[in-house]
């Protein structure tokens, strides 16, 4: 069907509705238990005999890297790093903040300043690895980093407690947080890409699998000018949101070949992907690949490639089926270079539901004389079409 086209454009500068109860984040203490000068490197929970409820507090002005290690809070009462008063701002280096064996902790700022609105400035990589889980990212920029912005995974490696089978990271909690101008990765990468790696350990080939993700929240972010993908979230076990974030030219210097250039890209089951604005991404609007996917509410204009390109385990293995089915409803989808929805995840257990989504193009066909709205790999993409909308730009 044909319409007229009509006034998107406005979107950018919308606000994102969102509501968050799960993990709503309390207010920054005012209180500093500990204050960490610009000279010192090392916050070392138990060196510091920090505990639970405890606030470490930054000493304002320019600083090299952080080693945060150690570091135990508890449920209720998360240890607290953020700046005593100014702004602090970490010198462009290979990371910035690097947390490791640590859990409960919560790395924010605060700002009375509304020309400043943020507290902390990272000239460097984020990094929460080694073991760390139940963190909370808020309220940082990261304004260089000559990879991925945010780095936060525990690649396996011979130490069995990093293996799979003995960790699971869970409780991660990302949100307004501003990201730009990587040199050379993503905004975010949240758990392991690879399917397994192969090391020597004791003199044997030994192959090991990284550890899975879940409880994972990435919410209310700005991220702007990233070199490969926007956000990146892998090996997701199972209960997580990407939701409310805005995310302007991604792909920007992308690894070459010309690949991870996407605004949202998710490996993993039960994720859910709503109220996200994805603008002007390189590639894909986002690419997916997992079961039980629902996206909902996300705009996504001028994507390089398709708005969305979702697939799943079974249609890379054919032994495989019977995963729940992908949602797709209500979603935005202007001007991608090629389909709105390209829709490769087979032999599910009950059929995709794709309903009230609109796509705008410029009416073009693909090969075989069909409009590129949705394209599916073939019938093993069970699915139930309702209610969506072709708009075709004159």
């Amino acid at each position: 069907m044909k319409h007229s086209s009509f006034a998107l454009y406005s979107l950018l500068g919308a606000p994102v509705i969102l509501t968050t109860s799960a993990f709503a984040a309390p207010a920054a203490s005012t209180e500093c238990d500990f204050i960490v000068p610009s000279s010192q490197y090392l916050i070392d929970g138990i060196a510091m005999n920090v505990s639970p409820g405890d606030t470490i507090c930054l000493a304002e002005g320019a600083r090299g890297p952080i080693k945060v290690t150690n570091v135990i809070g508890s449920e209720s009462q998360p240890v607290q790093i953020r700046n005593q008063d100014g702004v602090v701002t970490t010198n462009p280096y290979e990371y910035s903040i690097a947390i490791e064996r640590s859990k409960w902790v919560r790395l924010t700022s605060v700002s009375d300043n509304e020309s400043i609105p943020y507290g902390v400035r990272l000239g460097g990589t984020l990094s929460v690895g080694n073991l760390s889980e139940q963190i909370e990212v808020d309220h940082i920029e990261i304004y260089r980093a000559r990879f991925a912005g945010m780095l936060i995974k525990t690649d396996p490696n011979c130490d069995s407690a990093t293996w799979a089978e003995n960790f699971t990271m869970h409780g991660i909690s990302i949100h307004d947080n501003y990201v730009h101008h990587t040199e050379e990765g993503e905004g975010m990468y949240v758990g392991y890409t690879g399917k397994s790696r192969t090391l020597t350990c004791n003199g044997e080939t030994t192959t090991v699998y990284p550890h899975k993700l879940e409880n994972v929240r990435i919410y209310n972010n700005k991220l702007e000018y990233t070199a490969a993908d926007g956000i990146q979230l892998n090996s997701v076990l199972g209960n997580a949101k990407i939701t409310g974030n805005k995310i302007y030219r991604t792909g920007v210097s992308p690894f070459a070949p010309v690949w991870q250039n996407t605004g949202i890209q998710v490996g993993g089951d039960d994720v859910e992907i709503s109220n996200n604005l994805i603008y002007r991404s390189g590639g894909n609007g986002m690419v997916l690949d997992g079961d039980n996917l629902r996206v909902l509410n996300n705009n996504v204009i001028y994507a390089g490639e398709n708005g969305i390109f979702a697939r799943n385990a079974a249609q890379q293995n054919s032994q495989i089926s019977g995963g729940l089915p992908h949602v797709y409803k209500n979603n935005l989808l202007v001007q991608p270079v090629t389909y709105g929805i390209k829709l490769y995840a087979t032999n599910t257990s009950a059929p995709h539901i794709i309903t009230d989504n609109t796509i705008e193009n410029n009416g073009e066909l693909d090969a075989a004389s069909r409009p590129m709205t949705f394209s599916f790999l073939n019938d093993q993409v069970i699915r139930e079409l309702h209610n969506n909308h072709h708009y075709i730009v004159e």
